[in-house]
């Protein structure tokens, strides 16, 4: 098969330039997806993080560029700052690795907007690189004109829809030609986003490289029931048993971040924080730190971190479940990246196992294990378990002890003493059920009066 990377459909000055970076074997993604937009289709490309998705759109937009024409001709959308700038210095090191008097622009919030009201003055961007707020305040404002743009791509699509950008977008996307080569990057493709695309795109190329709800089979992924123990106490055991290169913990909350950072400080791991509580340039300054080495571990929130190329994340740690499931698989996905070996591992408790089964529904399979002797051993799963019991009578773990009980006993009435315990919790969890919405309801309308 052809590499594309040599393929004469690209520049000389871009062959060459991807040869300097030492980029001489494309990916399955990029050898996919490169000649579809060389050849000017629109795609939909379905791809697991760290599958080199950004050179595949990276490359045939530079090479679509004419340096000659000096107004922009492709735009590129990222959800987050920190991914907006990822994209804007790689997008530069392959310009300048070419060659290329292309002129690139970084359109990002959390910046001086008055500063890049006057870099677009002065020089006029070929390559816009933007977050979807500040793309849509600079074209309706007409600080950016886009109307003659010939290419329009949007990365991480699914994490666009999920923070509520898509409008944006679909504002930017109305002000281009009807003709716009259009293409999505996403790990995941939800209903919402099929919906969208459906109003820009007429049989888009579809591209799915993998299945994103697997984990990658580089990696060893582990679920831990902490029990009746201290989360945080198997959190700081996990963390210094093998003494990982870099170990990358989940949390969902900026609050809860903030408490992890300062439990493991306390028991004196030197520890690094990333959530969107913390300024741009403290969280710069914290990423320059951790790719120095400086930082062995390194507490985040989902949307803070996505996005990010941390490299040499060895270990990654789901301290709680995230109410997104798909957040597990982004998460998981920051570790065995380029085709190195990694390691997560899922927190929960009994409880919780509901919520793994849904994400082994998903395609994610996981391996049982606890802690002994300073290890990680496997153990039997005791939901694989469950599965083979009957679905019909379904019964709260703390009735499980009664029911055995009687069980064994063999006494008259034995069978109808279960039935009305197992009707009795039902009923039970009906009660906190109907509870949880009277109040949840309250609260709406609580809200609603307040924003009268």
């Amino acid at each position: 098969m052809n590499n594309i990377f040599t393929d004469e459909k690209l520049r000389p000055e871009i062959r060459a330039g991807l040869a300097k970076i030492n980029f001489t074997k494309p990916t399955k993604v990029q050898a996919e997806v490169i000649p579809l937009l060389l050849d000017g289709k629109n795609a939909i490309v379905q791809a697991v993080t760290g599958s080199g998705k950004t050179h595949a759109y990276l490359v045939p937009v530079l090479n679509a560029i004419a340096v000659d024409h000096k107004y922009t001709q492709a735009v590129i959308t990222a959800p987050s700052r920190e991914l907006a700038e990822q994209l804007y210095l790689v997008a530069r090191q392959l310009r300048d690795a070419s060659g290329l008097n292309i002129s690139i622009a970084h359109l990002a919030g959390g910046t001086d907007r008055e500063r890049q009201i006057q870099k677009l003055t002065a020089n006029k961007p070929q390559l816009v690189i933007a977050t979807p707020g500040r793309l849509h305040d600079f074209v309706q404002k007409k600080l950016l004109l886009v109307d003659q743009a010939q290419v329009l791509i949007v990365d991480e699509a699914d994490m666009t829809l999920d923070m509520g950008f898509l409008a944006d977008i679909d504002y930017v996307a109305q002000k281009m030609p009807k003709d716009v080569l259009f293409a999505v990057f996403s790990a995941t493709i939800p209903v919402k986003l099929t919906n969208f695309l459906r109003k820009y795109m007429k049989r888009p190329e579809q591209v799915t490289i993998d299945n994103p709800a697997v984990i990658a089979p580089g990696i060893k992924n582990d679920l831990l029931d902490v029990g009746s123990k201290s989360r945080k106490g198997i959190l700081y055991q996990l963390l210094t048993m093998g003494q990982p290169y870099l170990a990358l913990i989940f949390a969902n909350t900026k609050q809860r971040v903030d408490e992890l950072t300062a439990y493991l400080q306390s028991q004196g791991l030197k520890v690094a924080k990333i959530h969107g509580g913390i300024t741009e340039r403290e969280r710069k300054r914290t990423l320059r730190e951790v790719a120095q080495g400086q930082f062995q571990y390194v507490v985040a929130t989902d949307l803070a971190a996505r996005g990010l190329d941390i490299d040499g994340v060895s270990l990654v740690i789901n301290y709680e479940i995230p109410r997104d499931l798909e957040f597990v698989i982004h998460r998981i996905g920051r570790t065995g990246r380029n085709g190195l070996t990694g390691h997560a591992v899922t927190l929960i408790r009994e409880e919780e196992m509901n919520r793994i089964a849904g994400l082994e529904h998903m395609g994610i399979h996981f391996d049982f294990v606890q802690i002994k002797n300073g290890e990680l051993v496997p153990r039997n799963h005791y939901h694989r378990r469950s599965e083979r019991s009957s679905t019909n009578h379904k019964i709260d773990p703390k009735l499980n002890g009664y029911v055995k009980k009687e069980k064994k006993k063999r006494k008259p009435g034995y069978k109808r003493k279960i039935k009305q315990a197992i009707q009795k919790d039902k009923a039970q969890k009906r009660k906190i059920e109907q509870r949880h919405e009277v109040r949840k309801a309250k609260r709406m309308r609580k809200k609603r009066r307040d924003e009268k």
